[in-house]
């Protein structure tokens, strides 16, 4: 065999050459990025360096989105804020001098 023959040989050889990154603790899930849009108030970041299976970041994931949405509902103000407020706004309303007589007068209203 010529050394023409052996080289055309050699090029229909298929060869695959795989680099996978190595990481530090195996080669399993590398993580998951959640953004703010998909949690509903701060982005979340779960490292896994390989430790964690996919599955095993996606429960994290659905805990923590959780978590995020738990922390960042909103509740209603309480009746006692709202009857506070409109006092004050009245109160603020009226004119210098005349304030007192007013926070007098929704005093009485009030009881």
């Amino acid at each position: 065999m010529s050394d023409r023959e052996y080289i055309e040989k050699i090029k229909t050889i298929g060869i695959c050459v795989k680099n996978t990154e190595r990481l530090p603790l195996g080669n399993k899930s590398r993580g998951r990025y959640l953004t703010s849009e998909e949690t509903g108030g701060l982005p979340i970041l779960i490292p896994s360096f390989g430790a964690l299976e996919k599955e095993e970041i996606d429960y994290v994931a659905e805990a923590a989105i959780e978590k995020e949405k738990e922390r960042v509902k909103v509740t209603p103000p309480r009746d006692s804020q709202v009857a506070i407020s409109n006092v004050v706004n009245e109160s603020k309303k009226a004119p210098k001098g005349k304030r007192k007589g007013t926070m007098d007068l929704i005093r009485k209203e009030g009881m």
